[in-house]
């Protein structure tokens, strides 16, 4: 840091105090209005004094005052504003990068914990825990996720079973059969106490490679859902290294990464900590722990034999690393001076323009009052104007105008007269106005009405198909969601019926669309039938798509009104060339819950299409709901299901 007069510590110094100085020459300027105020006003020795010049010079002397004072003031003001903003934006844009940073952090590690639980979920659900089991689920997920350097597979002791390596260029198998072990790592140690995704802290390979690096890891679990071993994937440290390089670049900025310990993961400037070095003790982590949350922080280093100050933020990722971003504020600093600089000479030369412009300005009135009081003199106009004084305390360059007045006072009230007889007339104009304006309105209120009726026939037409007459999708999305929420407040349950007409598309192509639209619409009559409640509502989904909404229905219930409809359709006897049923059948799929959250439906929604999924797979013409984490299909006469088909439906599917 300088040691000069300007340096950055003198200068920021310096800077505090220029607020002050604007407020005492703001509070001189003010000082100096009110005195001139009160005495012209106040007393009449001090209308006299004000008055005893003339107005020329009265003039020049407000004009240089009234110009220089404001112009200072404005010009510190303005740099001093300018050097706040500046530090300011240069805290925000720190702020800004070590939130970026931390947000790519944060999403590359998330996409890395997924592959490593998905990887850990894969082998947990086929539940073959052998080394040649483990390594076909290692190079599976190691060729879907390339940037781990090493993945492994361990059993409960924490010996390594399987493992796959990308470290030479292209992904290998490594036959390890227990002869390595890991259970000294925290990244099995974690994972088989709590049963969740871990990140470790960073630390060089042992086994696989002495690279640094991060290991990402997930339990493998048995079928009573215990720990048995994990799956761990390693990431090298340069993929951190390489996301501050991606990002728009902040000149002259340092960014330092640590992890929960402190140790560093990557350092953007080449004087910076080395890789794995602890940072704890470091000036910028103790600024950042003497700072308040969130915001920037000052701190002071020793570099080359100088004292060099910094201005930092630090931001925590999701796994409480650490980054730390800082900029010498040298560079603050000298931009603060060439503010100055530039307030200063803009000052100077505002200064200087509003001295030619007061003497302009004071030449130009002085010529105007003259001319003007020649023009009234040649007026000709009479009338009696005695009643106009000159007041005493009138500048002698005005005194003459009062003479003129008093020969222009009967012309004025002549003028008055005229205008008095102008506004009379414009006041008639403004009542036969006022008529026509009611009468448009009027037409208007007319064309209105006919507009909402308009509307109103439009509304309705929105909210049914064209073709079969039955509420369309968007009705169906409201009334759903109205129901929704009603069985939110009422804690009742709500179910939805996912209908389609089975291989309707050979059904099109065979007999023609319009056939196919008379299919539509028998079909869509006889469903609409089956549900006719207030609380139930039957839509045309979309296609050969038909949706139902059964307000306070459970499974049970819902059920038997989805069994209705498949026979209904079926009942109908529509001949169908490319179905094995004979004639047009649909699948259906049902689900019923009671609503715990305002948003959901969706998810409602979302399990019923997979039950009518299911309910294809299973041959189509039937009926598939969830039950006890599998899909099956209604069978009327044994509703428990226990003698049904089974469809096998992946868990979590249902909430």
């Amino acid at each position: 840091m300088s040691d000069t007069f300007f340096s950055s510590d003198t200068l920021f110094a310096l800077h505090e105090w220029v607020g002050v100085a604007t407020a005492v020459v703001l509070g001189c300027f003010l000082g100096l209005a009110v005195l001139q105020f009160v005495l012209s006003r106040s007393t009449r020795f001090g209308q006299r004094f004000l008055n005893r010049g003339s107005l020329r010079t009265g003039l020049i002397v407000s004009f240089v005052v009234i110009a220089v004072v404001p112009t200072m003031a404005l010009g510190l003001f303005l740099a001093e504003r300018s050097a706040h903003q500046r530090y300011d934006r240069m805290s925000d844009r720190l702020e800004r990068n070590a939130e970026g940073i931390v947000r790519e952090v944060n999403h590359v590690l998330d996409m890395y914990v997924a592959g490593v639980t998905t990887a850990a979920s894969t082998a947990s659900e086929a539940g073959n825990f052998d080394a040649e089991s483990l390594t076909r689920v290692l190079m599976l997920n190691h060729a879907t996720y390339e940037s781990f350097l090493t993945m492994l597979a361990t059993d409960e002791n924490g010996a390594v079973i399987a493992a796959t390596s990308n470290m030479g260029g292209f992904l290998t198998s490594i036959a390890r059969n227990g002869t390595t072990s890991v259970s000294d790592r925290s990244y099995f140690r974690v994972p088989m106490q709590t049963g969740e995704p871990f990140i470790s802290e960073i630390f060089r390979g042992r086994a696989l490679g002495s690279d640094a690096i991060v290991g990402i890891s997930a339990p493998l679990r048995n079928q009573h859902d215990q720990p048995i071993g994990v799956i761990e994937g390693s990431v090298n440290l340069g993929i951190f290294r390489r996301l501050q390089q991606d990002r728009p670049y902040l000149e002259d900025t340092n960014v330092v990464m640590v992890d929960q310990d402190g140790q560093v993961i990557f350092s953007s400037s080449d004087d910076g900590p080395a890789e794995m070095e602890s940072v704890l003790a470091s000036p910028v982590a103790a600024a950042a722990r003497m700072a308040s949350d969130g915001s920037s922080f000052d701190y002071t280093i020793e570099a080359d034999g100088d004292q060099h100050r910094l201005l930092g933020v630090s931001r925590r990722t999701e796994n409480d690393w650490r980054v730390f971003v800082s900029i010498d504020v040298d560079r603050i600093a000298a931009q603060m001076r060439s503010d100055y600089g530039v307030s200063a000479a803009l000052v100077a030369f505002a200064i200087i323009l509003s001295l030619l412009a007061a003497g302009s300005i004071v030449v130009r009135v002085s010529r105007a009052v003259n001319e003007m009081s020649h023009a009234i003199d040649h007026f000709n106009a009479d009338g009696d104007g005695e009643n106009i004084l000159t007041p005493a305390s009138t500048p002698r360059e005005f005194r003459p105008l009062f003479a003129h007045f008093r020969r222009r006072a009967a012309n004025l009230r002549r003028a008055h007269k005229r205008l008095r007889r102008s506004i009379e007339a414009g006041e008639e104009l403004r009542r036969e106005l006022t008529r026509a304006v009611a009468t448009k309105e009027a037409e208007v209120a007319d064309r209105t009405a006919d507009l909402e009726e308009a509307n109103k026939q439009l509304h309705d037409l929105s909210k049914s198909d064209a073709l079969t007459g039955i509420p369309n999708r968007r009705e169906f999305d409201a009334f759903q969601l109205r129901m929704w929420r009603s069985a939110l407040r009422n804690r009742k349950p709500i179910a939805t019926i996912l209908m389609d007409i089975d291989f309707f598309k050979i059904y099109n192509d065979a007999l023609g669309h319009q056939q196919g639209d008379n299919c539509l619409t028998r079909v869509a009559q006889a469903l609409h039938d089956c549900a006719s409640r207030p609380l139930d509502l039957v839509a045309r989904y979309g296609g050969e798509e038909f949706a139902a909404i059964l307000g306070d229905a459970n499974i049970h219930e819902a059920l038997i009104v989805a069994e209705r409809m498949r026979k209904a359709v079926l009942d109908l006897r529509i001949p169908h060339p490319g179905s094995g049923h004979e004639y047009v059948s649909i699948s259906v799929g049902v689900v019923s819950t009671v609503p715990k959250t305002p948003i959901g439906s969706d998810v409602l929604l979302r399990s019923t299409d997979e039950a009518l999924y299911y309910a294809k797979a299973a041959g189509r013409n039937c009926v598939v709901y969830p039950k006890d984490g599998e899909y099956v299909t209604y069978d009327a006469c044994e509703f428990d299901g226990s003698e049904t088909n089974v469809i096998a439906m992946l868990s979590g599917k249902i909430h």
